[in-house]
């Protein structure tokens, strides 16, 4: 599976190794889990092909107070992951998840 999120404010964190964290988007833990290995795309509208993305390596749940319970994904930058398009359906708020099988649609 894997997930295009509008992020209008760059807002990433470099880690080690050339890895990086985005967060706090609002999504239920199970299906974070289902999109470790998938890729993810981050577009400043739907509209747009994506700027940025890569594989997800990860998530973890935020327990800051601020953002507590939202997931943070970890992932390693991906060209391929840049100017890719979407299609207008399919969009929940700002996130659309793709790849999903038929067994996981219900979930």
């Amino acid at each position: 599976m894997n997930i295009h999120i509008v992020e209008a404010k760059n807002n990433f964190v470099m880690l080690p190794n050339n890895e990086w964290e985005s967060g706090w988007w609002q999504l239920d833990e199970s299906q974070a889990q289902k999109l470790v290995g998938g890729d993810i795309f981050f577009h400043k509208t739907r509209q747009q092909p994506s700027y940025y993305g890569g594989r997800i390596l990860g998530y973890r749940v935020e327990e800051e107070d601020a953002h507590r319970g939202l997931i943070v994904f970890k992932l390693k930058h991906d060209k391929a992951c840049r100017d890719v398009k979407t299609e207008k359906t399919g969009w929940f708020k700002a996130m659309k998840i793709t790849g999903l099988d038929p067994d996981s649609a219900a979930s």
